[in-house]
């Protein structure tokens, strides 16, 4: 049986570029997948070529250089479905661009877009909200993270229900759950390791986050904090750590390859995302998967998943104070880490897990192109 054309439009960015964010590991765990197998996929590279972001002129041309090879695949290559990610601002006018091209050329289409950031902008902007509203309505289905999702779609963006999907993240894979199930959490920590996986940005808690860790450690010696990640705001970390003396304390590793990231979930204590604004977001699913007790914070679809000081401890963002607490008391709890690394795995393995939601979605795309 001739094999279906896919395309898919994500983050594939090539080995020598140093990105890697949610949506790359969606990417790649996706076109890996055996349920993907009986594609024939044609992959679209749409991460960023650095970080920080270029300037906008420069955005806009490689903009317009992708828009032009999107067009050649359209032509040339000929897809029967696209399958295309999104963030927000500018990216989700592009990607919307594309689903309008798709539309009028009779190609069918699915929109996955997962930046929480995209549904605040929408809500703040009229003139964004009215161009998406109409570029996103061309999709064939709209994919949500989750029933938050769903109704900014259906209430505020307009799409027909019977258009949109739910579709949770897909990056508890199996070697993570073995970490989980393997975690053993014992009252003896001579030190306690947390870790933070994701953009080195303000909106992600990060300046909170090491404020508090200085906090706690001016009481605690034995804290120690790990940020997998990079961006905007790194050298005000860099600064940061060397004007407080904390070079031994807190740890910038930038971004780590999937295997290097499982051996920091398998000997972290804590894992902790403050982020200000979310989808749901991949390394938080990694965290449960791997049985670590989780501080994250009450945004974006999240409280669909996760109940505070059950699954985990989440907070309300934007408040260092509510870190430290946070920390402070999974810290000294050894009780309540059992707790929640028992019940956030169990969510992980629920929700989440990769064979479940790309069998899920392989379903989704064969049954719209039917």
């Amino acid at each position: 049986m001739k094999k279906q054309k896919l395309l898919i439009v994500g983050s594939f960015p090539p080995g020598n570029r140093n990105i890697y964010g949610g949506i790359a590991k969606s990417s790649e765990i996706l076109i890996q997948s055996e349920y993907f197998s009986k594609f024939n996929i044609i992959k679209l590279d749409s991460s960023q070529i650095s970080n920080p972001p270029p300037s906008l002129p420069i955005r806009l041309l490689l903009s317009f250089i992708r828009f032009i090879r999107f067009i050649f695949i359209i032509l040339f290559k000929k897809p029967k479905i696209g399958l295309i990610f999104c963030s927000d601002g500018f990216s989700a006018i592009e990607k919307g661009l594309m689903i309008l091209t798709m539309w009028v050329l009779g190609i069918k289409s699915l929109i996955f877009p997962r930046a929480g950031n995209l549904i605040s902008q929408s809500q703040n902007s009229f003139i964004f909200q009215t161009i998406i509203k109409f570029l996103f309505n061309k999709a064939d289905v709209f994919l949500c993270q989750g029933e938050k999702w769903k109704k900014f779609a259906v209430n505020s963006l307009n799409i027909n229900p019977n258009h949109t999907r739910i579709i949770s993240n897909w990056s508890a894979t199996n070697k993570l759950f073995e970490i989980g199930e393997g975690r053993i959490i014992n009252n003896s920590n001579e030190i306690t390791e947390i870790l933070y996986v994701g953009w080195l940005e303000k909106e992600k808690g990060i300046k909170e986050l090491i404020e508090a860790v200085k906090t706690i450690y001016s009481n605690n010696k034995s804290v120690r904090l790990t940020l997998v990640g990079d961006g905007k705001i790194r050298k005000y970390v860099e600064n940061f750590i060397i004007k407080n003396r904390l070079n031994e304390i807190i740890k910038i590793k930038g971004w780590l390859s999937s295997k290097q990231i499982e051996k920091q979930l398998r000997k972290s204590n804590i894992f902790i995302l403050p982020s200000w604004k979310e989808g749901m977001p991949n390394a938080l699913i990694e965290a449960l998967a791997a049985g670590l007790p989780v501080i994250t914070t009450s945004v974006g679809v999240i409280c669909d998943y996760l109940v505070n000081d059950s699954s985990a401890i989440i907070i309300e963002p934007k408040k260092v104070n509510n870190i430290t607490k946070s920390l402070e008391k999974l810290i000294n709890d050894y009780n309540l880490r059992r707790k929640l690394s028992k019940k956030g795995f169990l969510v992980a393995k629920t929700n989440f897990s990769t064979e479940t939601s790309l069998k899920k979605l392989s379903k989704i795309i064969s049954e719209t192109l039917n």
